[in-house]
């Protein structure tokens, strides 16, 4: 039993980090679409999403970070596994955001037949690729720093961060 929580208490401090930066992320996508449209007198309640869909993304994180081929460059400079995490991680939050749309589209059609001519219609490509291209540029910066915490040490990043603590 020890074991078991051993291993869950391991893998929730993992999944801190990832958390809490897909959480920021979500908000502040969440805050300036709501701001946007609260122009037109469109009010955008989903600050539980952002919750939701932050810890999942931060699950697909922690999976995509174990992914063998995402570490073909160990001895290159930083950047080759930065951007190949980058756009293998964007290329899954791409994936996830557009089966959420299906299945969503799914749910109130009736049916998932055709849910996938009505994503073409009902989707706001725009704001959809808006809304890719910042989460993209948001994931090389996390996929930057995650990599430089692994390079220099956990410890020295706190130590940078937060003083020695003496």
């Amino acid at each position: 039993m020890n074991k078991v929580l051993g291993r869950i208490r391991k893998v929730f401090l993992e999944l801190l980090p990832a958390f809490f930066f897909f959480l920021l992320m979500f908000h502040m996508l969440i805050v300036s679409r709501a701001l946007v449209l609260k122009q037109y007198g469109i009010v955008v309640p989903a600050s539980a999403m952002a919750t939701i869909g932050s810890l999942i993304m931060a699950k697909a994180a922690l999976i995509t970070d174990r992914l063998p081929f995402l570490n073909l460059y160990p001895r290159k400079p930083l950047i080759y596994t930065v951007v190949v995490k980058t756009l293998s991680f964007s290329a899954i939050t791409i994936i996830f955001f557009l089966l959420e749309a299906f299945f969503h589209l799914g749910v109130k059609t009736g049916g998932f037949s055709g849910a996938w001519d009505r994503m073409s219609l009902e989707i706001n490509w725009q704001a959809f690729w808006l809304r890719e291209a910042w989460i993209f540029i948001l994931i090389f910066f996390y996929c930057a720093a995650i990599e430089l915490a692994r390079v220099i040490g956990a410890d020295r990043v706190k130590k940078i961060f937060f003083g020695s603590g003496d």
